[in-house]
């Protein structure tokens, strides 16, 4: 798991965990296979009543409080000793020249984080791959297509994969902790982004566990719609947070258009059919991708449709709870 060289970057491994050991054990496995010459460490912070150490970790567990990610990732921070920290979820696969990939543009000291790309493991059916077409987790096999292999600057970073300089996540004050349901990535890599220069590394790679099915769909964007509100209302984003909200949401696009539904259904019937074009013609390039399943391609307004409804529901969850 250790190497010496000289000028390489030593490097934490930061993993977050609840309960999953099946999960972790297969990604510290991949971990420890890195080919990186540098020094490294991988640090396990895990929830859970019940505490067994994964060998050859530093392994911290908290009991189950339900504190949130932003908790944990901190927690992880705390507890790295080196002074590039690197994230990776627990349900991620990578191969060994992964490590490598992710840090080699911190040579650049302008540099201050990146994130690598993220696709989805083979056998996952055509749900998840629409899913990563449509961008999540972290962009999804969309963000990699479109870079062409190219690094790129970025301001949006996803703790899936994602490495940056220990000292400007300390100068950006670490994670939120208003971010208990999610989101915590996204206002770290914002105030990171105005101290200096963040990248998009495609070929940096993981294979993430899709979530594969509608209903676990819904209850991820519900948590989504909850975190994006929470969020808004710590004020832990910019003013233009609410705005951005109120143009997303699926439900006040819809509004004008259920009231007119009393004299007509056309209406409703054009804007669901425009929807259902605008997703399929962008992503038309899926066609021609032999390792996607065509049916991907076919439930890609679905399964859009279906996120932008769970997150209005979350939002409206949380909005209402606050209130």
């Amino acid at each position: 798991m250790r190497g010496h060289c000289k000028q390489m970057l030593s490097i934490s491994i930061l993993v977050i965990t609840r309960e999953r050991r099946d999960l972790l054990n297969r990604v510290l496995g991949d971990l420890k296979k890195q080919d990186y010459q540098g020094e490294f460490e991988i640090v396990v912070i895990e929830e859970t009543d019940l505490p067994v150490a994964p060998e050859g970790v530093v392994y911290v567990p908290h009991p189950l409080k339900n504190l949130g990610i932003a908790f944990a990732r901190n927690l992880s921070i705390t507890h790295a000793k080196h002074d590039v920290l690197v994230f990776i979820d627990d349900d991620c696969r990578v191969e060994p020249d992964w490590l490598a990939t992710l840090v080699a543009p911190l040579a650049d000291t302008q540099v201050l984080g990146m994130q690598g790309g993220v696709t989805v493991p083979g056998g996952t059916n055509s749900i998840g791959w629409a899913e990563s077409l449509l961008g999540f987790p972290g962009g999804g096999i969309t963000r990699i297509h479109e870079a062409q292999g190219r690094v790129q600057r970025t301001k949006e970073v996803s703790t899936l994969n994602a490495c940056y300089r220990k000292a400007a996540v300390l100068q950006a004050g670490c994670f939120s902790k208003a971010a208990r349901f999610g989101g915590e990535d996204y206002v770290l890599a914002k105030r990171i982004a105005a101290q200096g220069t963040l990248l998009f590394v495609p070929d940096a790679v993981v294979r993430h566990e899709a979530r594969g099915s509608f209903a676990l769909i819904w209850s991820w964007f519900v948590r989504r719609g909850r975190a994006e509100y929470d969020l808004y209302d710590e004020g832990s984003v910019s003013e233009d947070y609410l705005p951005w909200m109120l143009r997303s949401s699926i439900m006040l696009k819809l509004l004008p258009f259920l009231v007119l539904l009393h004299w007509s259904a056309l209406p409703l019937l054009g804007i669901f059919l425009l929807i259902v074009s605008t997703n399929l013609w962008r992503f038309r390039w899926v066609l021609a991708e032999p390792n996607m399943p065509f049916m991907a391609w076919f439930l890609l307004p679905w399964v859009r449709l279906t996120m932008n409804f769970a997150t209005d529901v979350g939002r409206l969850k949380a909005w209402k709870q606050k209130r």
